[in-house]
């Protein structure tokens, strides 16, 4: 198991069953234990909890809450394959997943749920600042565990648009 993750498990006092959500988030947002500021200026401690969850434990509060809007904001969260479902949560834990997302994903448009997620301010500032920003290639990464869930990846995306399979 990755070592963030045992980190974090012990800080918390955590000795339940580690799901792959857990394991997800932990590794996108990594573990510290004692307050920093991030990238932007906000503090933050744990597996990067801000604000509301700061005094929280992350696997019996926080995790669980998260796990809970996701399921809200996408209602067809539990139908998704797993890598689309830890997208999702990874998003809504950033704060990212907007709304029409969220209902592309319900009607099963995939592609067009990948294209609007990305359709972010923090995200293209960042990108055209610096493309291999953290929180750049994360959103790159949902934005591809989503439209992949509809069976197509970028690689079958991009040869299609060059006129290859169709």
């Amino acid at each position: 198991m990755n070592e963030q993750v045992v980190k974090a498990a012990r800080h918390y006092g955590y000795r339940g069953p580690i799901e792959p959500g857990m394991i997800h988030l932990i590794q996108e947002e990594g573990f510290r234990p004692t307050a920093y500021m991030d990238d932007v200026g906000v503090e933050t401690v744990g597996v990067g909890a801000t604000a509301e969850n700061m005094d929280a434990n992350f696997f019996t509060e926080t995790y669980p809450k998260y796990v809970d809007r996701a399921q809200r904001k996408v209602k067809s969260y539990h139908k998704l394959p797993e890598e689309a479902q830890l997208a999702v949560l990874s998003a809504v834990y950033r704060g990212d997943m907007g709304p029409k997302a969220a209902k592309l994903i319900d009607e099963g448009k995939f592609k067009a749920a990948a294209k609007e997620y990305l359709n972010h301010k923090e995200y293209k500032e960042r990108k055209k600042e610096d493309p291999e920003d953290g929180v750049v290639l994360r959103m790159e990464r949902n934005a591809e565990a989503i439209r992949s869930a509809g069976g197509e990846s970028k690689s079958t995306a991009d040869s299609m648009a060059g006129g290859g399979l169709r």
